[in-house]
């Protein structure tokens, strides 16, 4: 059994190729960053010297991507954990920047839809297979400064669910989680590298970590083939909404 991961070098996708590395035999590592691919390729072989770890240093929308996937898994993926996705920015519509909305775009959902759109036939051909897509509370709820990043998991939900109905019955489970505030270097990116504005996102309040969403991730997947988990919907104690959070309190 193999599994493929996006964005696999840091946060969710880290902590759920660590997950699953006593659990197939092997995992295809998708991610722009060689060093921390490599890293984590020598703390998984500690654990399981006998997994085959293939990593692929590349953007997930770089066209060449899905020809290196079907050259190192030839053609048979078990599981897809669908996790690269990014926000930019904080800027109401009318001051964003259109290169931040075609980034969002490309990644949280062209390259998100491109990856099920390789597997799934794939899968129909191997007898079966899980997809788990990454989206978030954004998916349905919405927040002032994240109209296109919303947008884009909005759209990720929508196309979750169209899958999950087409598959039904082929020994295909498409599930999603959609997590709330989660502290991984996502916040980093959507402040342009700014760690300091990144680190006020958290401030005050516990918020959950990589390895919580990997260890739900991990629940779905281990369900009998016949149980399903839809969707998971996970938020921080301190949050009750993407515009509710309380700060100062345990």
């Amino acid at each position: 059994m193999n599994a493929l991961i996006t964005g696999a070098s840091s946060g969710i996708g880290r902590a759920m190729a660590l997950s699953l590395s006593t659990k197939v035999s092997q995992l295809i590592l998708v991610a722009r960053r060689k060093e921390r691919l490599e890293e984590l390729r020598g703390e998984l072989l500690l654990i399981n010297p006998k997994l085959k770890v293939d990593i692929l240093v590349r953007d997930v929308n770089d066209p060449e991507l899905t020809h290196d996937i079907e050259r190192v898994s030839g053609k048979k993926i078990d599981i897809l954990i669908n996790n690269a996705g990014l926000a930019l920015g904080r800027e109401k519509v009318e001051t964003s920047k259109f290169s931040d909305w075609e980034q969002m775009i490309s990644t949280n959902v062209t390259a998100n839809f491109r990856m099920a759109h390789l597997v799934v036939p794939w899968m129909i051909e191997n007898g079966g297979g899980d997809i788990i897509n990454l989206c978030s509370v954004a998916g349905f709820l919405t927040y002032p400064g994240g109209a296109v990043y919303c947008a884009t998991k909005h759209a990720v939900h929508a196309f979750t669910r169209v899958l999950r109905e087409e598959t039904a019955g082929r020994n295909i489970r498409v599930m999603q989680i959609s997590p709330g505030m989660v502290n991984t270097e996502f916040s980093t990116a959507r402040f342009g590298g700014d760690k300091t504005m990144a680190d006020k996102v958290y401030e005050g309040m516990n918020p959950l970590v990589g390895e919580d969403i990997a260890r739900m991730m991990q629940f779905m997947l281990d369900q009998p083939r016949h149980v399903v988990i839809d969707e998971i919907v996970t938020m921080p104690m301190a949050q009750g909404s993407p515009t509710t959070v309380v700060r100062g309190k345990v």
